[in-house]
């Protein structure tokens, strides 16, 4: 009997190291760089538009500051780094470049002339490259803030007079029509989408006096068909992303806030074709604090428990810089970042990477993202599990996507760049994610090296491809000189198990 048992010890001991001890991890490879060398004799801009398996689209602006020559040129490339097409625009004297869409078909560029509400839009077919330039007007001179494009048709967004402007603008005939009942006191537009199956486009207004949050739906004519309040003064949305699940159903979906607070509770799930909204607070999700260390997780909970022991409620809150939707095979994925913003006063050599952000009344330039959190639905917005990981206060001049999620089998692979470097983990749903792998971004050759990095960007690609791109400044060994560039880095992954040691 003592032998027996002492066999299914052992067994049970060696079937459990087995258990613990294997891990995954992805290992990065550099297969493909591209880069652009900087003028000093003009000023550059570059952006990278990623099209999943048909390659990557980069648009490079160009303004030489002795001839104030402005020329704007877009080049494609398949998922080899072989160019597919290059075509050229120039705008017209006095119009200068506003806001870009995009969507699985089209690149489309908004130009504004200055102090004017006259306007072009440059269409760009990814497959061709062959361009159409719409021009029209606004009817009004509004400051424009946010743009996207449905069919024939661009929804153009932004304020006059301090109040929200929404213009339908027509590639057809170029007319311009107002949308009604939005241009009023108190009011922000918060988002614009649109959905493609049902043409219905849909504007999201803060009202900041009365602490509103409301959903306007107009159809492809611009006419308003419904208005719906989400949540009241005491759950009030502060941002909201729609996604499209099928010809009927859409859900809106994002953080809500005690009143007209820009500071995070939680997040809330509204179905469009219901009344009833879901709000979940951020200390009732399993790991949102799991990005701490196991003893400040565990305090932390103690005290949410304190505290609702004596009837109370301990305040968290957080700034949340949310992503567009993930639809996946079972529902979809909600992915934001926890930030703070600051103000930095810019240097001489830092100057042009520091670029202002309105948040209310007060304005910044960097930012510092704390961590991020992965909450996973089913189709009908119910809470699978989540996740949160640490960002080690990963700091950046824009307020943009950092994280990025790949699906690998029944696990998630999570990258986001920091620096010249990329950092990866493998995250199994909702287990704890403490230790994240590091890959150095490599220059062209081994003669040169990386010595700092101004931006840096991540983009999921396809399959098990990432890009990173940015600016970079590069120093060839040996050399007085350096460079500035442009860089476009193809990483791919591949998942590994391997077993851990116990020390």
């Amino acid at each position: 009997m003592f032998l027996k048992d002492a066999i299914l010890t052992r067994c049970y001991t060696i079937l459990t190291f087995l258990l613990v001890s294997i891990a995954s991890f992805a290992q990065l490879e550099q297969t493909k760089r591209l880069e652009f060398e900087f003028n000093n004799n003009s000023e550059e801009e570059y952006q990278v538009i990623p099209l999943s398996e048909k390659g990557l689209v980069l648009s490079y602006s160009k303004m030489e500051y002795s001839k104030r020559n402005y020329i704007i040129n877009y080049q494609k490339y398949d998922t080899t780094f072989n160019k597919i097409w290059e075509t050229s625009f120039r705008p017209e004297e006095q119009y200068e470049f506003v806001k870009a869409y995009h969507n699985d078909g089209f690149l489309f560029a908004l130009f504004k002339k200055i102090g004017e509400s006259k306007i072009g839009v440059l269409r760009i077919d990814f497959d061709s490259g062959d361009k159409i330039y719409n021009d029209g007007d606004m009817l009004t001179n509004m400051d424009v803030e946010q743009f996207v494009v449905l069919r024939s048709k661009a929804i153009i967004t932004g304020t006059y007079n301090d109040r929200p402007v929404a213009v339908l603008f027509s590639f057809f005939d170029k007319t311009s029509k107002v949308l009604p009942e939005l241009h009023a006191n108190f009011f922000d537009i918060n988002e614009i989408d649109v959905n493609e199956q049902t043409e219905n486009i849909y504007i999201m207004l803060k009202n900041q006096r009365h602490c509103e949050f409301i959903l306007k739906t107009y159809n492809y004519d611009g006419k308003l068909i419904n208005a719906t309040q989400i949540g009241d003064r005491q759950q009030t949305p502060v941002s909201g992303k729609i996604l499209t699940l099928n010809d009927k159903e859409a859900i809106l979906t994002g953080s809500y806030a005690d009143g007209c607070s820009q500071l995070s509770k939680g997040i809330y799930i509204q179905h469009l074709d219901q009344k009833e909204t879901q709000f979940i607070k951020f200390e009732d999700l399993n790991n949102f604090f799991k990005f701490m260390s196991p003893k400040r997780e565990e305090k932390i909970k103690q005290r949410i428990k304190n505290r609702r022991q004596q009837g109370k409620e301990l305040k968290l809150r957080y700034r949340l810089n949310l992503h567009d939707i993930e639809q996946t095979h079972d529902g979809w994925i909600l992915i934001a970042e926890v930030f703070y913003p600051e103000y930095k006063s810019p240097s001489s050599n830092a100057f042009s990477t520091l670029r202002p952000y309105r948040m209310g009344n007060e304005v910044y330039n960097n930012f510092r993202f704390t961590h991020t959190v992965i909450c996973s639905f089913d189709k009908s917005g119910k809470l699978i599990w989540d996740n949160s990981v640490s960002l080690d206060e990963l700091e950046s001049s824009e307020l943009s996507e950092k994280v990025q999620i790949s699906m690998v089998d029944n696990m998630f692979l999570l990258a986001y760049p920091d620096d010249n470097m990329i950092k990866t983990a493998v995250m199994k749903q909702g287990e704890s994610v403490k230790v994240l792998e590091r890959f150095d971004l490599k220059p062209s050759n081994d003669a040169e090296s990386i010595s700092d990095t101004k931006t840096s960007n991540l983009s999921a690609w396809y399959g098990h491809s990432f890009i990173a791109y940015g600016d970079q400044t590069i120093r060839k060994s040996g050399a007085v000189g350096i460079k500035e560039v442009f860089y476009i880095n193809k990483l791919t992954y591949t998942v590994k198990q391997t077993n851990l040691k116990e020390n």
